[in-house]
């Protein structure tokens, strides 16, 4: 090997581990996949993502939609310890108002200091309309391996 071409090597080497960062953490479970529709249809708002599950927490990431005229879109997440409520977490689209019809999210959601941590999370999607009327769908459950 000729002189030079090895600090080269190592150089390239290096710059791309530090390009591409370190590795996310490895989670405890598999992960689950999650999709909610409107309660009034898929096209007037929806939600999907992924639910990454650790010892006592979960990683949420994904995208929301809101394409309903005179109301804004709701995301509930709401972790369980057995039947115990630990956390709620939620995110609103608004295609009317800066919110946008389109909103990403990542979170941690649960508590690191609960022995055994979460076991499932509940997710929900909801039109709030500008006067009282709320229309939620049916809530869809997702439980830790």
């Amino acid at each position: 090997m000729a002189a030079g071409v090895r600090p080269a090597a190592t150089l390239a080497a290096a710059t791309a581990v530090v390009a591409t960062g370190p590795a996310p953490a490895q989670a405890a479970w598999a992960s689950d996949y999650f999709s909610v529709d409107s309660p009034i249809g898929y096209a007037n708002g929806a939600a999907f993502g992924d639910i990454y599950w650790y010892n006592r927490t979960a990683y949420v990431n994904g995208v929301m939609t809101d394409h309903r005229a005179n109301t804004n879109t709701t995301l509930a997440f709401e972790a369980y310890a057995g039947p115990t409520k630990i956390a709620t977490e939620t995110r609103t689209a608004n295609d009317e108002s800066e919110l946008g019809d389109w909103v990403k999210y990542d979170f941690t959601i649960g508590d690191p200091n609960l022995v055994g941590g979460i076991d499932r999370i509940k997710v929900t999607i909801c039109h709030n309309y500008y006067n009282p009327a709320k229309f939620c769908s049916i809530p869809k459950n997702y439980m830790r391996d």
